[in-house]
C-alpha cells in the first residue's frame, strides 16, 4: 500500500500543485537574502534652455538608488517564507492522507467485487452440481420435468450473477489502477494501528501551520509601518554660454563669449510617512487571518475526535456482525447439507431444496460482506487516526 500510495501521490494533481507552490514560496528566500527589498533603480534627465537669457544652457543629471529594509523587516519577511513553507509541507501531508483514503476505498471496492465473484462462482458450481443430479433423477423418473426446469433456472441465474460480478471486479480494478498509475489492488492491506497523539494528526498540523504563518504575517505588518524608504546618489552637470564683456561701461569694447560649467554630486532620500489609512487595514486583515486559522484548528480538532470515535464504534460493530455472520453461515451450510440428503431420500421437494439453498446464498453473501466490512472499518479507523502508509 505504501508503494501504491507513492505512485498515486506522484500523479495526483493537487499534490503536484502543492509541490509547485512550495517551490514558488522557496523562491522568496531570494528576496529575504537580498540587500534591498525591491529593485534598485537608475534614473536620469536632460534639460536644455529653449528661450530666455541663458544661452546654450544644458543640464544633465544621473541618479542610482534602491529601497531600504526597515529595522526588523527582513527577519519578519524571512519568517513569513519559513512558515509558509511549513504550511505547504503540512498541506502536502494532509493531501497524502486524503489520497490514502481514496486508495483505501478503491482497494476495498475491488476486494468486495472480488469476493462477490467468489460467491457467484460457488453458486454456479453448486447450481451445476444440483442441476446434473436433477437431470439424472428426471431421466430415471424419480423427479418431474418441473424440477429440471427449476434447476436450469437456478443455473442460469447463477451464471448471470457471475458474469455481472466479473464485470464489476474488472471495473473496480481499473478504477484502482487509474489511481496508482497501473498497480493492481493485490495482496493484503493493513491492520489496526495503535492510537497516536492527536496533535500529530495531519488535519490538525495543517491549521496549526496556517496559524503560525498568520502570526508571522502580523509580525511583518508591524515591522512595515511605511513603504520602503529609498536612498539615491545623483550627479548633475550643467553649462551655458555668457558674455564676458559688459558693453554698458564701454560700448566700443569687443564682445567675447565665455562657457560656464558646474558639476554637483548629492544624496537623495525618500521616506514615506505612516498613516492609519495604510496600516490599519493591513493589520486588521492579518489579525483576521489569525482568527480564521484558530477557528479552523478548533473545528478540525472536533471533527477528528468525532471521526476517530465513530470509526472505533464502527469497527466494533463490524467485528460483532462478522462473528454473527460466520455463525449464521455455519448453520446455513449444515441446513443445506441436511436438505440435500432429505431431497435425495425424497423427503422434501426441489422447491424446498432451492429455498434452503437461497438461505445459504444469503448467508454466504452476508459473511463475505461482513468480512469486507471489518477490513473497511480497520482502514477507516487508521484513516481517522491520521495514518498514511
Amino acid at each position: 500500500m505504501a508503494k501504491h500510495l507513492e505512485m498515486a501521490v506522484l500523479i495526483d494533481a493537487q499534490s503536484r500543485s502543492l509541490e509547485a507552490q512550495f517551490r514558488a514560496i522557496s523562491a522568496r528566500y531570494a528576496t529575504a537574502n537580498s540587500i534591498t527589498p525591491g529593485s534598485p533603480y537608475f534614473a536620469g534627465y536632460q534639460r536644455n534652455a529653449a528661450a530666455g537669457n541663458l544661452r546654450n544652457y544644458n543640464e544633465t543629471e544621473i541618479e542610482a538608488g534602491m529601497p531600504l529594509w526597515l529595522p526588523g523587516q527582513r527577519d519578519a519577511f524571512a519568517g513569513t517564507v519559513s512558515t509558509g513553507l511549513v504550511e505547504v509541507e503540512e498541506r502536502l501531508a494532509l493531501r497524502r492522507l486524503e489520497v490514502a483514503g481514496i486508495l483505501r476505498d478503491a482497494w476495498w471496492s475491488a476486494q468486495r467485487a472480488s469476493r462477490d465473484v467468489s460467491v457467484a462462482r460457488n453458486r454456479v458450481a453448486t447450481a451445476r452440481d444440483i442441476g446434473a443430479d436433477m437431470t439424472r433423477r428426471v431421466e430415471l423418473g424419480d423427479a418431474a420435468q418441473a424440477d429440471a426446469l427449476l434447476a436450469k433456472n437456478e443455473t442460469l441465474a447463477a451464471e448471470t450473477e457471475l458474469a455481472q460480478s466479473e464485470g464489476a471486479v474488472k471495473v473496480a480494478r481499473i478504477t484502482y489502477m487509474s489511481l496508482t498509475g497501473g498497480a493492481p489492488p493485490d495482496g493484503a492491506l493493513e491492520s489496526v494501528r495503535p492510537p497516536i497523539d492527536i496533535e500529530d494528526h495531519p488535519a490538525l498540523r495543517t491549521p496549526l501551520a496556517a496559524l503560525a504563518r498568520a502570526r508571522a504575517q502580523v509580525e511583518l505588518v508591524d515591522a512595515t509601518p511605511i513603504d520602503s524608504p529609498e536612498i539615491g546618489i545623483f550627479g548633475r552637470q550643467e553649462h551655458n554660454d555668457q558674455y564676458s564683456t559688459d558693453r554698458s561701461l564701454d560700448p566700443s569694447e569687443r564682445v567675447t563669449n565665455q562657457r560656464t560649467d558646474a558639476t554637483t554630486v548629492g544624496v537623495r532620500i525618500r521616506i514615506p510617512l505612516p498613516t492609519a489609512g495604510r496600516n490599519e487595514p493591513r493589520r486588521a486583515e492579518a489579525l483576521a487571518e489569525m482568527d480564521r486559522a484558530t477557528a479552523e484548528y478548533e473545528r478540525a480538532k472536533r471533527v477528528v475526535l468525532a471521526e476517530i470515535k465513530a470509526a472505533r464504534e464502527a469497527l466494533a460493530a463490524a467485528q460483532r456482525a462478522a462473528k454473527l455472520a460466520s455463525s449464521r453461515l455455519g448453520v446455513a451450510n449444515d441446513q443445506f447439507e441436511l436438505s440435500r440428503k432429505a431431497f435425495k431420500l425424497g423427503e422434501i421437494s426441489a422447491f424446498d431444496l432451492y429455498r434452503v439453498r437461497q438461505i445459504q446464498l444469503d448467508a454466504q453473501r452476508m459473511d463475505a460482506n461482513a468480512e469486507i466490512n471489518v477490513g473497511v472499518a480497520i482502514s477507516r479507523l487508521n484513516q481517522a487516526q491520521g495514518y498514511a502508509p
